[in-house]
């Protein structure tokens, strides 16, 4: 196994386990700062494991959190993935395309581009001069990924890809 495949299946691993942390916090009513901490970091690392595939440099990968939203656009050129949802190219594009705001949005929530605002993560300072730590934050993220049909789709995806990566990305 090559060295990128090795950082890849490493990436996936872990990218599955944070899923499953995220799951566990849904069910048990967690606040939604360690929800999403768990949902940004498991999108990060899928992220991963298929941008090394592309061969980008690993110091590249490794060193930036901004992955989510370059791993959607990827996924709307997939030819397996457009196969199994009996898309064309062009469809699969259009309805990803569509998910990329909230996938920005969780990407966004990394405390390294959150820009010193809310993240799941580390406290901030407000514009107030008051302090604010994550669990006393309300996400508006978390409504839009429950209550919206955009939100739920790309929920359902990120568990798809996450289940199905060999299959699809590999």
């Amino acid at each position: 196994m090559s060295d990128w495949r090795n950082w890849q299946t490493a990436f996936l691993q872990q990218a599955r386990s944070d899923w499953e942390a995220y799951q566990r916090t849904r069910q048990a009513a967690w606040p939604s700062c360690h929800r999403l901490l768990f949902l940004q970091m498991a999108t990060e690392k899928l992220s991963k494991a298929l941008l090394i595939a592309g061969h980008s440099k690993l110091e590249t990968i490794a060193q930036s959190h901004a992955a989510f939203v370059n791993f959607m656009r990827v996924v709307g050129d997939n030819r397996k993935l457009q196969e199994a949802l009996g898309m064309k190219k062009a469809q699969l594009r259009a309805r990803f395309k569509r998910l990329l705001p909230l996938a920005y949005e969780i990407e966004l929530l990394a405390p390294a581009l959150a820009r010193g605002g809310p993240n799941p993560e580390y406290p901030w300072q407000e514009t107030s001069d008051s302090v604010l730590a994550p669990i006393n934050y309300v996400f508006p993220l978390m409504n839009q990924l429950q209550k919206t049909p955009q939100g739920t789709q790309l929920l359902k995806y990120i568990e798809i890809f996450l289940l199905r990566f060999e299959e699809f990305f590999i």
